[in-house]
């Protein structure tokens, strides 16, 4: 399992990133056919007006949390920890500076469940979230194996 890219809640991530997908697709096709190419008997303002009231709060909310909390990756080495989510830089934790580890229930975006079990790392001046899959807990022996040491 070392060096190979883990990804936390891949897809919620990728669910996350259809709803955007669609919402977007949907507000188009209202405001193409119910503002450009409106037909007579109906009100094209009042079309663009409920539509956007719609789905621009879904899309911004959407958008938001893809950035914030999808596509995060971590990468378990001999030497360090690296995680790197979207817009952020990578963030990288060596074995020989974590300082404890927790392993506690965060909250996540989890489609369904808004909790989720986790081992967070810390190190002197930086921390690393690492969710847990129930249904792959047992393929992390190496992670479990480097991490045992330092949970408090």
């Amino acid at each position: 399992m070392k060096n190979k890219t883990n990804y936390n809640n891949l897809f919620d991530s990728i669910c996350l990133t259809l709803l955007f997908a669609l919402g977007i697709i949907s507000y188009l096709i209202i405001i193409w056919f119910g503002v450009v190419n409106y037909s007579e008997g109906t009100d094209p303002t009042a079309t663009l007006l409920v539509s956007t009231f719609l789905f621009v709060p879904m899309i911004v909310i959407t958008v938001v949390f893809l950035i914030l909390h999808c596509y995060e990756y971590w990468i378990l080495t001999d030497d360090f920890i690296l995680s790197k989510k979207v817009f952020k830089k990578k963030t990288i934790i060596f074995l020989k500076e974590i300082i404890k580890v927790e392993k506690k229930t965060v909250p996540a975006l989890i489609l369904g469940l808004y909790k989720s079990e986790a081992y967070i790392i810390y190190s002197s001046d930086k921390k690393i979230v690492i969710l847990i899959n129930k249904n792959k807990e047992t393929t992390y022996t190496d992670l479990n194996y480097e991490l045992n040491k330092f949970i408090v």
